[in-house]
């Protein structure tokens, strides 16, 4: 994980508690995470309005604390990791433990937003299939194989469907164009 030299110094700059006192840190953390789970109505918790005296700081420490949670989250990191993260950065005292272990507590929390927020095509995880042998169209015999396919997606925890039928020589060129598909994206890799 990287971060950049200033959110590890807003970090490191919530270690004094003459800066920014103890019942005023874990205010802040509690509004942070209100925020970063979307659990927070507008205008009910103003970040400013925790240290009126120094708003400045409060929404500086706001942010870099913000950025070190979602980076944290997206990186998969355990309380351990961020810990040894931290102590890498030479950041270390009381305050990282409760930061440490208010992350840890909503971690699962934050990557059920980061899954939520962005524009990720769906995934495909699964395709049934079945045969069908029709007959009779309209008024001509026709005797075609017949094929039913349900692609499954999923996209932002939700689940979606993708039905059409195909000809035997449509599903071949199906499968032809996605078995192009994964050569290209092996020869990419390879690279």
């Amino acid at each position: 994980m990287e971060l950049a030299k200033e959110i590890i110094d807003g970090v490191a700059n919530i270690q004094n508690s003459n800066v920014l006192p103890e019942e005023t840190f874990l205010q802040l953390l509690d509004i942070i995470m209100l925020h970063i789970s979307k659990n927070v109505s507008n205008g009910k918790t103003a970040v400013a309005n925790v240290y009126p005296s120094k708003s400045d700081l409060i929404k500086a420490a706001f942010a870099n604390i913000s950025c070190l949670f979602i980076e944290a989250a997206r990186h998969d990191y355990d309380e351990e990791s961020l810990k040894h993260f931290l102590q890498n950065e030479h950041i270390n005292g009381q305050r990282i433990e409760t930061l440490c272990s208010r992350y840890i507590n909503n971690k699962e929390n934050i990557q059920t937003q980061l899954e939520l927020t962005g524009n990720n095509l769906p995934h495909v995880v699964d395709i049934d299939w079945r045969l069908h042998h029709c007959v009779k169209m309209s008024t001509r015999f026709t005797n075609v194989p017949i094929y039913n396919i349900r692609v499954s997606t999923k996209e932002c925890n939700q689940m979606r469907h993708v039905t059409f039928t195909c000809t035997v020589q449509q599903l071949q060129e199906l499968v032809h164009k996605l078995k192009d598909v994964v050569r290209h994206i092996e020869k990419i890799s390879n690279i």
